[in-house]
């Protein structure tokens, strides 16, 4: 086997470790779940109520087991690629539904900009939901004492846009382009994936994902979509 079939084989080869990592470790967690569930169920039948102690640490290891589904969540995610499925929409509309659905925390105020053109574009809601996802636990996360997100809608150059700015620190040396680089993350937890592949589902219809420094502070990162003629 000569280099070039060699670096041809490295994506297959990750796709079938992602799939074998996360069958393993998810058949594992989800009997981890079941046995919380059962633990809970037990202790409190009759309708006594769980020692506070107890109560604790089962709702952290029910934390713990969240994050890890998540994590591998991302990582077949990132390895996957994703079927389309197209559907003319609304950007306003979008923006309104993806802000209304996303559990912004309390000390997050949103602020949504429509614009008034109400521009369309051709999508994929799933994947567009899935994408915006990642942009907003970017945004939340950059503001750990609270702050408030703008997502405004616009369009120019062919392209309808969505952008996402928080209000929080930015970034330090003003290179926006590390956010989608896989892995990279300034985060005490998570995988670093969560741009990067908000990034792939974005162009995969066609459009693209940025980041850079907004005016005054925070992050801007701007997703944009080839308008519909």
């Amino acid at each position: 086997m000569n280099t070039e079939e060699k670096k041809q084989d490295k994506p297959d080869l990750l796709k079938q470790m992602a799939s074998v990592v996360g069958h393993e470790i998810r058949n594992p967690l989800a009997i981890i779940s079941n046995s919380v569930y059962f633990i809970k169920s037990k202790l409190s039948a009759g309708g006594a109520a769980l020692d506070p102690k107890l109560a604790k640490h089962l709702g952290i290891i029910e934390s713990e087991v969240r994050h890890g589904n998540e994590i591998i969540e991302e990582i077949l995610l990132f390895t996957r690629p994703k079927e389309v499925n197209r559907a003319a929409a609304s950007l306003n509309a979008v923006v309104k539904d993806l802000a209304a659905y996303y559990q912004f925390p309390p000390s997050v105020t949103v602020k949504t900009v429509p614009d008034p053109s109400d521009p369309r574009v051709d999508l994929d809601a799933d994947a567009m939901a899935r994408a915006a996802r990642y942009v907003f636990d970017n945004a939340v996360q950059a503001m750990p004492e609270g702050g408030t997100v703008t997502i405004e809608v616009s369009h120019g150059d062919k392209c309808g846009r969505i952008a996402v700015t928080d209000s929080g620190p930015g970034l330090p040396d003003g290179d926006g382009e590390k956010l989608f680089t896989p892995f990279f993350t300034t985060k005490p937890r998570g995988v670093g994936l969560g741009l990067t592949i908000a990034r792939k589902f974005i162009e995969q219809l066609g459009g693209s994902a940025t980041a850079e420094n907004a005016a005054g502070k925070g992050v801007k990162i701007t997703l944009s979509l080839p308008l519909l003629p």
